[in-house]
């Protein structure tokens, strides 16, 4: 499995948004993932959701 993100510096989204994994508003540096655009406040959220989709996974394979 490949993950790949943006890691985005001194610069807030256009809109007001919220990562995706603890609601928490988006400040002056997030991530966002590339393939689906979703914004993360920080690297900890993005391996959180990184790791709630392989377990997800994996349930499915079972």
């Amino acid at each position: 499995m490949r993950f790949a993100f943006v890691l985005v510096n001194g610069r807030t989204p256009f809109r007001q948004t919220w990562c995706m994994q603890c609601c928490e508003p988006i400040g002056g540096g997030y991530l966002r993932e590339i393939a689906t655009r979703l914004p993360y406040c920080d690297h900890q959220c993005y391996a959180l959701y990184c790791e709630a989709l392989a377990k997800d996974r994996m349930r499915a394979a079972s």
